[in-house]
This record gives structure tokens, C-alpha cells and sequence, in this order.
């Protein structure tokens, strides 16, 4: 199953039914959580959608990340077998998800990054257009943001997506490299985190 990313803003045309009763909950939240800032949400004005990957180039991404968080250090190979190890003992509670709690501890298909700073992620219930209501995680765009940056002190990608100016370049830069998948995952997400925190967007999973 394919997993894309994509921002939202208030001029989405489902922002009144379904978005704005969800950034009141989320506000509702963020306060009882002690966060000060307000959660204001910005117009898009284009389309902003790319495929991260599949499901499980997400689990391995993850696992990349999971096994910096424990050893310092990038795996040498890009077995799943191997390096899931250190991911399924944070999901265990054995190990912490620090430094790369937003990248790990968050859902990637109920779940959302919003554009206000704040240390961890957390889980809230959704309102849905039916009338109730789905849980959720929230993450904060400005620190996946800072984790997406540390990550690529081992990844060392020249841009994101949108820096390299999409698809084409992204995929000459990375076409061939064991960690290509990794690599991708980080392109796709670094763009949609910087541009969540510059144009206080959105970013959800879909």
C-alpha cells in the first residue's frame, strides 16, 4: 500500500467540516498540555501531495532512525531484518524514542504534524464527519523538522524535496545508494516538515 504525505491549509475545501473543529481540539490539547502558542493554520494556494513511499519504506526509515537513536551510529546495511531490532524494542517501551521521538513515536496513517513547537508527541481524538471520532497522533512540525536535520548528518541528502526541485533530481542523486529508500523517505518528509512551519500548515498522511 502506498503511503503519501501532503499539506493543509484553510483553503482546503474540507477545512470547515472537517479541519477547523479538529485544530479547535487539537488547540484544546496544546493547552492542556501547558503549550502557549495558538495554532493558527494558513492558506496552501497550491497542491502539496507526494508519495513517501510504501508503508514499510516508512518502517524503515524509522528503523534507520532507531538505530542512530541507540548506537550513534547509522546500520551498514539496509536489512529490515537487522535493523528493526532497536524500533520494536522503543515500540516495546525497552528503549526511549529520543532523539527521534517525532520521527518514531507518531502514526503514519492516523496521524498529523502541526505547526507549533512542542517537546512530544501525543495522541487525541479526532472528530470525523460522521459524527464521531477516531484517535489520532499529533506531532510538531518544528521539531520533526530539527530530527529530520540531525538525521541527515548520516543520511547526507543535498536537499530535500523541494530544495532539489523534485522527483528527477532527488532520484539522480540517490539512484543506486544501499540507503536509497531512506534517502527518499527524508527528501519527501523534510519538504513537507519545513514548508508545515513556514506556510503553518498541516501535514498529513493519506
Amino acid at each position: 500500500m502506498s503511503l503519501d504525505g501532503r499539506l493543509v491549509g484553510n483553503d482546503n475545501p474540507e477545512w470547515e467540516e472537517f479541519y477547523s473543529p479538529m485544530v479547535s481540539v487539537l488547540q484544546t490539547e496544546l493547552s492542556g498540555k501547558g503549550v502557549k502558542a495558538a495554532l493558527v493554520v494558513g492558506a496552501a494556494g497550491q497542491n502539496y501531495t507526494d508519495q513517501i513511499g510504501r508503508a514499510a519504506s516508512m518502517h524503515q526509515f524509522k528503523s534507520y532512525a532507531a538505530c542512530i537513536a541507540r548506537h550513534g551510529a547509522a546500520p551498514d546495511e539496509p536489512e529490515p531484518s537487522l535493523i528493526s531490532h532497536e524500533l520494536n524494542e522503543m515500540y516495546q517501551g525497552r528503549l526511549p524514542f529520543a532523539p527521534f521521538q517525532h520521527i518514531i513515536n507518531h502514526s503514519d496513517s492516523d496521524g498529523y504534524y502541526i505547526p507549533v513547537d512542542f517537546e512530544s508527541p501525543f495522541k487525541f481524538n479526532a472528530p470525523s464527519m460522521s459524527g464521531g471520532s477516531f484517535e489520532c497522533d499529533a506531532g510538531s512540525s518544528h521539531a520533526l523538522l530539527r530530527e529530520l536535520d540531525e538525521l541527515n548528518k548520516y543520511l547526507k541528502m543535498p536537499g530535500d524535496y523541494g530544495e532539489l526541485c523534485g522527483s528527477g533530481r532527488v532520484q539522480q542523486e540517490i539512484r543506486g545508494d544501499k540507503f536509497e529508500t531512506e534517502k527518499w523517505v527524508w527528501a519527501v518528509m523534510r519538504w513537507l516538515a519545513r514548508e508545515s512551519v513556514e506556510k503553518n500548515l498541516l501535514l498529513e498522511f493519506c
